[in-house]
């Protein structure tokens, strides 16, 4: 049986610590091994919400031929640096699908997905390499997000719309159907996207308009 360690220590990690419990393949091939430091440092306090112990940071950390990886890191530029340190040594990444998504046969996931409970991914959607997408989130028929992209909680994207890599879209934002978000792009929360956002902006408000 594979050890999950969770790259992490924020809030995200905890949430990811029990969706995993009722993810597919735990306690079957593989178990929760404990937490990983990432891009910060907690208060002492905030390290004793943890519900499973902190085994080190992602720079010190000693590979073991069972460990596996994922990233309950929420900024999409954070998530690639610290996933790449792992990568870089050999580490592997597997997908935590929870049971209670929807998933259409014909989508296509990349590695290192984190699927959360009650999200829908429809027919013929593309989800790139290690792309977090949290509860209650919609994938459209055709849509595609790409790799290390973070999707917060009942955000909906509708059909054949086009997420770049390393976009973050924030609770509750609709991205229209065929509107395009460029690499890098923030999509604020409440968000409405009609069109287009540019790469590396930051947009907010309904229409989405940069700030």
């Amino acid at each position: 049986m594979k050890n999950l360690i969770i790259i992490g220590v924020g809030g995200f990690a905890r949430e990811i610590y029990w969706h995993a419990q009722d993810s597919v393949g735990f306690g079957v091939d593989w178990r929760i091994k404990g937490f990983l430091d990432g891009d910060v440092k907690l208060s002492a306090e905030d390290y004793e919400l943890l519900p499973d112990k902190v085994l080190g940071d992602v720079d010190s950390y000693e590979i073991c031929a069972d460990d596996v990886f994922t990233c309950a890191v929420g900024t999409p530029k954070i998530r690639r640096q610290l996933i790449e340190k792992i990568l870089n040594r050999g580490g592997e990444f597997i997908n935590i699908i929870s049971k209670l998504a929807k998933i259409i046969p014909t989508a296509k996931l990349g590695r290192g997905v984190i699927i959360s409970p009650y999200v829908g991914i429809s027919d013929r959607a593309a989800i790139g390499d290690f792309v977090a997408l949290n509860a209650l989130t919609i994938i459209g028929h055709d849509a595609q997000i790409g790799n290390f992209s973070c999707v917060m909680p009942h955000a909906n994207i509708a059909g054949k719309a086009r997420i770049g890599a390393e976009v973050f879209i924030g609770s509750g934002a609709i991205i229209l159907p065929k509107a395009k978000v460029g690499d890098g792009a923030t999509v604020g929360a409440g968000c409405v996207v009609f069109k287009k956002v540019r790469a590396g902006v930051t947009v907010f408000g309904n229409p989405a308009v940069e700030i």
